[in-house]
């Protein structure tokens, strides 16, 4: 392989390791509202299970 070849191969893998960042922050905000909502259903069902009465 030439120096244009290794240059070329460098490129791509750079651009695939930035590739899965970037792909990573674009799913973040449906992440966050998952865990939110996660997050608060179990904070419900501990109130609820704390106020039962025994």
């Amino acid at each position: 392989m030439g120096v244009a070849g290794l240059r070329f191969a460098q490129l791509k893998r750079s651009l695939r390791v930035r590739a899965a960042p970037v792909g990573l922050l674009q799913e973040l905000p449906f992440v966050c509202a998952v865990v939110v909502a996660v997050g608060s259903t179990v904070m419900i069902v501990i109130k609820l299970c704390k106020d039962l009465p025994e």
